[in-house]
C-alpha cells in the first residue's frame, strides 16, 4: 500500500503555509509501518499521478503550490509529461516536480542531455521544475547550469551538509545560491530547517520558501480511502 505523506512549506515573510511537499511512503503487511519505498520503479506514472490527484484534492484550496519528488529515471519517463498536465488542469495550486539527486532504478545511467530534454518538456507544458538538493549528490552546479533555462526553483537542503560543514561554510553556500537565484529569476527554497541556528540563516538570506522539522515533520495526509497497487494505475484527466 502506498500513499503520500506531506510536509508544509512556509512563506518566511508572513509565516503562512503556502504549500506542501509530498513524499511517497509504502506500508507492508508485516509490521504495518510506513517506509520510504526501496524501489520507486515498481510504481508507474499512472499510479503516482492518480494518487497525486487524490492527495491534492484532500489539501486546503488556498495553497499556492504542491510539489512531489521524481528521481532521475522517473523524471525522464515520458508518461509523466503526458499525465501531469491533466493533473494541473484539475487544480489551481501549482504542481511542482522536484528532481531529486536519486538516480533511480535501471541498468543505464540517465544522460544529462536526457534530463535537459525532460526539463524542457515540462517547461513547454507549463509544469514547474525544482532542482532539489542543489550542490549535493548529482545536482551539482554543472547539471544546474545545463537545466537552468527550464527550471523555476532551487532547493538547498541543510540536512545534507549540517554534519560536514560549519555554519560559516553553509552560509557561504546559501549566499551563493541566493545570488544565483536572484540573477536567474529563480525561487530559492531552504529545507531542513531544524534549529534556531538554521532560522538565523533565514533571517540573513531571506529565501522565498522554508520547510523543516523546526516547523513541522512529514505526516500522513488524509487521503480518501487507502491505495494499493491493485487499485492504482488509471489514467487521469
Amino acid at each position: 500500500m502506498i500513499r503520500f505523506w506531506g510536509q508544509q512549506k512556509f512563506e518566511p515573510k508572513t509565516g503562512r503555509i503556502m504549500g506542501y511537499e509530498l513524499f511517497l511512503r509504502e506500508r507492508s503487511g508485516l509490521d504495518g509501518k510506513w517506509r520510504l519505498p526501496e524501489d520507486f520503479s515498481k510504481m508507474s506514472a499512472h499510479q503516482v499521478t492518480s494518487l497525486l490527484v487524490e492527495t491534492i484534492d484532500s489539501l486546503p484550496m488556498d495553497l499556492d503550490i504542491v510539489s512531489f519528488n521524481l528521481d532521475q529515471r522517473q523524471f525522464v519517463d515520458p508518461e509523466y509529461r503526458v499525465l501531469l498536465p491533466n493533473v494541473q488542469r484539475l487544480f489551481k495550486q501549482r504542481v511542482v516536480v522536484e528532481l531529486t539527486e536519486r538516480l533511480g532504478q535501471g541498468y543505464a545511467a540517465v544522460l544529462p542531455e536526457e534530463l535537459r530534454n525532460a526539463a524542457r518538456g515540462f517547461a513547454d507544458l507549463g509544469i514547474s521544475v525544482c532542482l532539489d538538493d542543489v550542490g549535493t549528490g548529482f545536482n551539482q552546479l554543472e547539471l544546474v547550469d545545463l537545466l537552468n533555462p527550464f527550471v523555476d526553483e532551487y532547493k538547498y537542503a541543510l540536512q545534507n551538509v549540517r554534519d560536514v560543514l560549519t555554519y560559516a561554510e553553509i552560509g557561504q553556500q546559501v549566499a551563493a545560491w541566493k545570488s544565483k537565484a536572484h540573477t536567474t529569476g529563480k525561487v530559492l527554497a531552504l529545507e531542513g530547517v531544524e534549529t534556531s541556528g538554521d532560522v538565523s540563516l533565514i533571517d540573513q538570506f531571506r529565501p522565498d520558501i522554508v520547510q523543516g522539522y523546526y516547523y513541522g515533520t512529514p505526516h500522513a495526509l488524509p487521503v480518501p480511502g487507502d491505495f494499493s497497487y491493485s487499485t492504482l494505475g488509471q489514467n487521469v484527466g
